[in-house]
């Protein structure tokens, strides 16, 4: 039986740090179990808070905001470290467009489909030695799930996304010469690559910005320190990715679930570990008790949450996908193992075997950290590792 682990992050996570995060799991796993293929679940961009007035809502905002923001060059290599752990997030990301009305599904992809780079492009691939693994990179395209379901919402021009499979082949095309050890080419290399694709499919963005652009880009402040009333705009730059994060999704957190069965029905394999921290373990036990959108998840047959507070909310009665009763009973529907991992320093993470019983098995560990870095010091921590990993099998 073929396994895949499928990595959904938390709350106040964005870019950078998804990929940081991800390429840890990544080898602490492969290290343990390298035939493991292991992918993850961007959503900060696509699902997470932004301050839609530009912080209107806030007294002085425009006077008192002072989190560093990140360039315009930063947003760009986050979206690509994003892209080299799942090169095709832009294509998936596409399905949340709204369906178009002169949509033009045939010709998207018979352009798709028809597509072999033109001489500049296939000699700038020769010289950099990357042509045998641009071809790969086609090829898994062309098999890829998301192509198919981001073609529903293309509309009559298709730049967006021929934009999106232009990025998408670039980033599959490096991340795998990387793997297979080739050394890393700098980024005007890649940069020239991207541009010659871009070309090729006529990608080229000549008008204002597209909302998927700006969603798929833009990446949240980071925590700013709050220094009383006159630093109010600092404190909520820091505080809306974190708080906020949780609080759209109790509203919106539907499509985030959606995104994540997304996920799991394009994975390899028959059989698929999910493992969900923080809101992301929220999102995964909603989902797989949702009898509705579990379907849409139905080769998860191990769930990891990790510093979760599911169990928490189930006993608020505040998931809207598995509503409170006393026994704490799991839907029929639920994968039979369950492993949660907590931290007793960690004050956002919850035991859930005392909620729910013997399906779910409790595994406490010691990060070693203060709270709130303990919430984050998971997947540092070697001893949770051997446990998982015996765990998964």
């Amino acid at each position: 039986m073929y396994r895949s682990v499928i990595f959904v992050h938390g709350t106040g996570v964005r870019a950078k740090k998804f990929s940081e995060t991800l390429t840890k799991i990544k080898g602490k796993l492969q290290g343990q179990a390298p035939d493991l293929d292991v992918r993850g679940v961007y959503w900060g961009d696509s699902h997470g808070v932004r301050l839609n007035l530009g912080g209107l809502s806030i007294p002085d905002y425009h006077r008192t905001h002072g989190a560093e923001k990140e360039n315009a060059e930063d947003a760009r290599l986050g979206h690509w470290a994003v892209l080299y752990l799942d090169p095709w997030y832009d294509l998936r990301l596409l399905r949340l467009a709204p369906d178009a009305t002169a949509r033009d599904e045939r010709a998207f992809l018979a352009t798709v489909n028809g597509y072999r780079p033109r001489q500049q492009t296939a000699t700038a691939l020769r010289g950099a030695g990357l042509d045998s693994y641009f071809d790969l990179a086609l090829a898994d395209l062309r098999r890829a799930p998301e192509l198919r379901t981001a073609a529903k919402t293309v509309d009559r021009s298709g730049v967006q996304h021929r934009a999106a499979v232009a990025i998408g082949l670039v980033a599959h095309t490096l991340a795998a010469a990387e793997r297979d050890g080739r050394a890393t080419p700098v980024g005007q290399v890649r940069d020239t690559l991207h541009s010659h694709v871009v070309g090729d499919l006529s990608a080229q963005d000549r008008g204002a910005e597209k909302p998927f652009k700006k969603v798929a880009v833009s990446l949240a402040a980071p925590i700013a320190t709050w220094y009383g009333q006159q630093h109010r705009g600092a404190m909520s730059d820091g505080a809306a990715p974190l708080t906020g994060d949780i609080l759209r999704y109790q509203v919106h957190g539907r499509g985030m679930r959606e995104e994540i069965a997304a996920v799991v029905a394009s994975a390899p394999g028959d059989a698929v570990t999910l493992i969900g921290h923080s809101l992301g373990g929220i999102a995964c036990v909603e989902l797989l008790a949702d009898a509705e959108g579990s379907a849409g998840a139905g080769k998860v047959d191990q769930l990891i949450t990790v510093g979760s507070q599911a169990s928490h909310l189930y006993e608020l009665d505040a998931l809207a996908c598995l509503p409170f009763a006393r026994e704490g009973e799991l839907p029929a529907q639920f994968p039979e193992r369950w492993l949660n991992v907590f931290d007793r320093r960690d004050f956002l993470s919850y035991p859930a075997q005392p909620v729910f019983g013997t399906r779910v098995q409790d595994l406490p560990v010691d990060n070693r950290q203060p709270f709130i870095e303990s919430h984050s010091a998971y997947w540092d921590n070697d001893a949770m590792w051997e446990a998982v990993t015996a765990w998964i099998g």
